[in-house]
C-alpha cells in the first residue's frame, strides 16, 4: 500500500507543476500586507516583494489583483497601465493588515491543500482530535481530486483513467484494513 500511495502523490504533484509550467510557469511566492485596503485602492504595501513577476497576478483571499509595477515593499500601477482589482472574475473587497498574499500558483497551492496544514500544526486540546482527523481528510479528498483542467476536454480520459486507480487505492486500502489476506 505505501508503494501505491507514494505513486499517486508523485502523479498528483508533476500534474499540479506541469499544469504551472503549461500556463507559463511555476511561482509560488508568499507575503503579507503591512497596512489595510479598501476595494479601490491602487497601491498594496506587503513586507516583500521578491519572488513575484512583474507585472503579474496576485491573490489576496478570494480576491486576484493585476498589477504592473511592483518596488520592493508595494504592488502598484503605472501611469499606462491601470492596476485591475477584481481581476479573473473575482470581487474587488476591502483587505485588513496581515493578509496572505499569494501568486495565482501559491493561492492555488493553498487552495489544494485548504489550509489543513494549519489546521494539523495549529490544533491542540479536546478538539484537535476531530480537527486532525477532518484535515487529513480533506487532504486525501483534495488528492483524489487531479487538477487537470490545464489540458482541455480533449484528454477528459485522463481523468477517467486518474478516478478508475483512486477507486482501486481506495478499494485495496479498505481490503488491507479489513485484514484480508493475499491468495
Amino acid at each position: 500500500m505505501g508503494k501505491g500511495f507514494i505513486y499517486f502523490a508523485f502523479v498528483w504533484l508533476i500534474v499540479c507543476i506541469a499544469g504551472g509550467v503549461v500556463q507559463g510557469s511555476v511561482n509560488v511566492a508568499s507575503t503579507v500586507m503591512t497596512a489595510a485596503i479598501d476595494d479601490d485602492d491602487d497601491v498594496i504595501p506587503v513586507a516583500s516583494t521578491e519572488g513575484f513577476p512583474e507585472p503579474g497576478v496576485i491573490v489576496i483571499g478570494d480576491e486576484r489583483i493585476g498589477y504592473s509595477d511592483l518596488d520592493a515593499t508595494h504592488f502598484r500601477d503605472t501611469v499606462t497601465q491601470p492596476m485591475v482589482r477584481g481581476a479573473q472574475d473575482t470581487d474587488a473587497v476591502s483587505h485588513a493588515a496581515g493578509s496572505g498574499v499569494r501568486t495565482v500558483e501559491g493561492g492555488m497551492m493553498n487552495t489544494a491543500v485548504t489550509y489543513n496544514i494549519a489546521v494539523i500544526a495549529d490544533a491542540s486540546g479536546l478538539w484537535g482530535a476531530v480537527t486532525i482527523g477532518l484535515a487529513i481528510l480533506r487532504i486525501l479528498v483534495s488528492f483524489m481530486i487531479l487538477p487537470i483542467s490545464f489540458l482541455g476536454t480533449d484528454l477528459a480520459i485522463i481523468g477517467i483513467i486518474w478516478w478508475a486507480m483512486v477507486a482501486g487505492m481506495i478499494i485495496s486500502m479498505g481490503l488491507a484494513l479489513a485484514g484480508a489476506r493475499r491468495v
